[in-house]
């Protein structure tokens, strides 16, 4: 993957409770974890942020 998907905004409480939650899922090698960080982290950005994130390649 050349870029981060879940490139965080700033100051926004659940950009980083998400962000921390595809690192954890990434340390334990839990995909599912961080696949549902990522719909998530999209959702929430396209919700709150209006900025919509691109689908890893």
């Amino acid at each position: 993957m050349s870029e981060n998907p879940t490139d965080r905004c700033e100051a926004c409480e659940v950009c980083e409770l998400l962000k921390l939650l595809e690192a954890t899922g990434r340390e334990s090698r839990d995909r599912s974890m961080v696949v549902d960080a990522r719909v998530r982290y999209r959702r929430h950005m396209r919700e709150a942020h209006r900025r919509e994130i691109s689908l890893p390649l």
